[in-house]
């Protein structure tokens, strides 16, 4: 358990001196003139949220099947075989990279 030393009453004061900054906006953006109908920026972010919660759902249902499925063993369940693919993931040699890099007068530390 953790507890603060300080009083709440002083930690809201502090929040409350903090501004907001808003970031510049980019280049490139659609000029007053340009800007679509209101109906047509609602329905734009409805389908963004409802694809966003979608995407996060799916990312969910996945890391919960993945969770069950990496604890079998390699064979066929019914109709579903589980088997596994070795990764083609490399780790580059560090001590080799140096020695190469050293060996053409290429050491950072110099």
């Amino acid at each position: 358990m953790v507890r603060s030393v300080v009083a709440p009453a002083a930690l809201i004061a502090d929040q409350a001196e903090t501004a907001i900054v808003e970031a510049p906006n980019p280049a490139g953006l659609d000029e007053v003139d340009e800007i679509p109908p209101v109906e047509q920026i609602e329905a734009a972010a409805r389908e963004y949220e409802r694809a966003a919660d979608q995407a996060r759902r799916t990312d969910r249902g996945k890391r919960a099947a993945k969770k069950v499925l990496k604890r079998l063993p390699a064979c066929t369940h019914r109709t579903w075989r589980v088997f596994r693919i070795p990764s083609s993931l490399q780790a580059p040699d560090l001590a080799e990279i140096t020695r190469i890099f050293k060996a053409h007068g290429l050491d950072p530390s110099r």
